[in-house]
């Protein structure tokens, strides 16, 4: 579900950010876009595959 302009301000309000009409609109069309993303995401069928338990490959510790 998109976020309205209106709850794009009420969050701002909220963290007592100042935010103009233009910038509300961008960090809405932002928000938007991600969870456009997360929900495309949500979609992605997942069964079979084992959970990764590390980020990536073998890390090397740097010490001194």
């Amino acid at each position: 579900m998109p976020l309205s302009l209106e709850e794009v301000r009420r969050i701002a309000e909220l963290a007592r950010i100042g935010i103009s009409d233009a910038e509300a609109a961008a960090v809405q069309a932002q928000l938007n876009d991600i969870f456009e993303l997360i929900g495309r995401m949500q979609k992605v069928d997942t069964e079979g595959v084992a959970p990764m338990y590390a980020r990536s490959g073998p890390q090397i510790a740097l010490t001194r």
